[in-house]
Order: C-alpha cells, then structure tokens, then sequence
C-alpha cells in the first residue's frame, strides 16, 4: 500500500482539502494504519492532481491562499477499485522491540522495564483514541462505507488491545523473573 491509495480512499469517501485529510492521518480513522507528514501529504496530492486522479475546487479565502477541495475523479476511483481488487500481503513486522528481544539482555532489566511501560502508555493512549472513533461512526447506516470502515477500526483497535495486553505480560513476566 502506498500513501497515494490512502488519499485516494479518503477522497473516495468524501471531498476533503489538504488540511482535512492531514488531520485524518494525524488524529482521526488515517492514524490507525498510516502515518504521513503534511509535507508528504500535500506532494502526494500535487501528483495525483496531475496523474488526473484527483482534481480540486478553489475556494477562495480572505486575505488567505484560496482553499482545495479535492475530490476523486472518475480515473482515480479506477485505479483504486483496481488496487482494492488485487490480493494483499501480510505486512512484515519492523519492530524496535523485536531487536530488544534479540539483545535486552546486555542493559539492565530497568531499561526494558522502563521502555515496556512507555510503549504500553503510548498504545493505551491511541486505544483511547480509536475507541473514542468509534462513536463517530454511523453503525446502523445502511451504506456499506461505514460498516467497512467500522470493521477496519476494530482490526485497529484489537491491535492496540493486544499490545497492551503483550506489554502487561512482558513487565509481569521481567518482574517474576528478577
């Protein structure tokens, strides 16, 4: 998957300018599978725009840069049902914690302990976040936009539950064992 088939799903979904859709990656349904600066945002957007996949409407704004509304044109929504057609692949896992697995045993059992109870905080904070999503999201909606999107939020969610609950048994089996 690449930043250009988010952008792509984001706009399939509904007209959204430049400022909206980084604010999705940053705080709403983007930061559960995909993490993109503005910079790398707005770049991708000027490619698309010029690949014909998405155009944008001008808004105009006092004594400001007019504003984009982009939206999907007929080509980009080809290209993405071609991609959402095709087979996926699990993703490999790059995990820090992983090579601390490998070498945690050269530092001090404080340090794991301290790096566990930090990565544990950061994945209850985004389960916070995600369940908190949730309730944005239109459940008895007959569109099948929204069910779809709900059952990829749960993926998320079950995700940040399971790290949470790995960081748990990982400090409680460190303390058993020192």
């Amino acid at each position: 998957m690449a930043l250009k088939h988010t952008l792509l799903a984001f706009l399939a979904r509904q007209s959204l300018s430049g400022y909206e859709i980084a604010k999705e990656f940053e705080e709403g349904f983007g930061s559960c599978f995909w993490k993109a600066s503005q910079q790398q945002i707005y770049a991708e957007l000027a490619k698309l725009e010029q690949q014909g996949e998405i155009s944008y409407e001008a808004i105009p704004q006092l004594g400001r840069l007019d504003k984009k509304i982009y939206s999907l044109t007929p080509q980009g929504q080809q290209h993405l049902v071609d991609w959402l057609q095709r087979p996926t692949e699990p993703t490999v896992i790059r995990e820090d914690l992983g090579v601390m697995g490998l070498a945690g045993h050269l530092i001090p059992p404080q340090a794991v302990v301290r790096e566990l109870g930090r990565r544990r905080a950061l994945h209850a904070e985004k389960l916070r976040q995600m369940q908190t999503l949730t309730t944005t999201l239109p459940m008895g909606s007959p569109e099948s936009k929204d069910l779809y999107m709900h059952l990829i939020l749960r993926r998320a969610i079950r995700y940040q539950e399971d790290w949470v609950a790995w960081c748990d048994e990982a400090l409680q089996a460190i303390a058993q064992h020192g």
